[in-house]
């Protein structure tokens, strides 16, 4: 019995030293051979910002270092990174090679970085982070900004072929908003005796149906002409784009155009507008306006014209 206990007692022992053992791959130790060290945070080779919608607090993005090798550090590896104007250099290289416009650097106000450097501690694979604060409203939404970071040193190690993070802020796309779900309304409208003559016709992308002011019955319709949108929903709004009656050029000349959230306190956006209701060509007038805004409710004042009664073709919306 005491010889079964002893080889009983034997075998935990050698169980417990088994499997305290250290692998190679706990090992900690100082040895640079076949270690590299590379950003962490690394995706298709770059970050994409999200710039819009605008807001007033800094958004933030997160990146750090990694070790990799087999074993840990036995000592602690202090990691430095710098703003890669060579990487910048090279990227836009490519994109005027490839017919692409080149990206602009960072507005110097537009972020902060919380650190240069950082730790890859004893015993760990992954260094502190490192974060980019950004601010939307610095930069323009119509271009593309390019902030690559390198790692310039990483005491002694070698630094591996995922050295650079490149953070994008790329231009938001504009897009056509216009829905026939929305809601449109004039203060006159010949729903008989054209197509279709009414406020709804403007929202539907046809530009063989018309929007047309009240000639019977009588009293005909006189400027101004309001023509209002619900669009249901707020949304940020970049542009209105107009169409002509194409078979008529008796059209308005002067406009403005006004928005609201809540249908009831309206801001004026573009005011004393000029358009051409000769140029029937199948195409749209664009107005820009100043700033991408939000809004639910659109209207559009229709202050001149060539005659009495007016039409239109379009009235399409754009957003962010």
């Amino acid at each position: 019995m005491k010889k079964y206990k002893l080889y009983y007692l034997l075998a935990l022992l050698i169980t417990f030293v088994a499997c305290s053992k250290e692998t190679p791959y706990e090992a900690l130790t100082d040895s640079k051979e076949g270690v590299f060290i590379n950003i962490t945070k690394f995706s298709g080779n770059a970050q994409n910002l999200k710039i819009f919608p605008f807001v007033d607090e800094a958004r933030t993005i997160d990146f750090s270092s990694s070790y990799g090798g087999l074993g840990l550090p036995k000592s602690a590896i202090n990691v430095e990174y710098v703003i890669d104007d060579k990487a910048f250099d090279s990227v836009n290289v490519v994109r005027q090679k490839s017919g692409l416009p080149l990206y602009l650097k960072f507005p110097a106000d537009a972020y902060a970085i919380s650190n240069m450097n950082a730790t890859i501690n004893s015993g760990e694979t992954t260094s502190q982070g490192v974060t980019v604060k950004y601010f939307s409203k610095k930069f323009d939404p119509t271009k593309d900004y390019l902030l690559p970071l390198s790692i310039s040193n990483a005491g002694g190690y070698k630094i591996g072929p995922n050295k650079t993070i490149f953070i994008i802020a790329a231009k938001v796309a504009e897009i056509n908003a216009t829905s026939i779900s929305w809601i449109a309304t004039a203060n006159s409208e010949q729903p008989s005796g054209e197509n279709t003559g009414k406020a709804s016709a403007l929202l539907d992308g046809d530009m063989s149906t018309i929007w047309h002011a009240r000639y019977s019955p009588t009293p005909a319709g006189v400027y101004p002409y309001i023509i209002s949108y619900d669009m249901l929903a707020p949304i940020y709004v970049t542009k209105v784009a107009i169409a002509p009656r194409q078979n008529n050029g008796n059209g308005p000349l002067t406009f403005k155009v006004e928005g609201s959230l809540d249908g009831a306190s309206y801001t004026t956006i573009l005011d004393n507008q000029t358009f051409n209701p000769d140029k029937r060509d199948g195409t749209y007038q664009n107005y820009a306006f100043p700033a991408p805004t939000n809004i639910r409710y659109l209207k559009v004042t229709l202050l001149t014209g060539k005659q009495a009664l007016s039409f239109l073709s379009e009235l399409a919306v754009y957003k962010y």
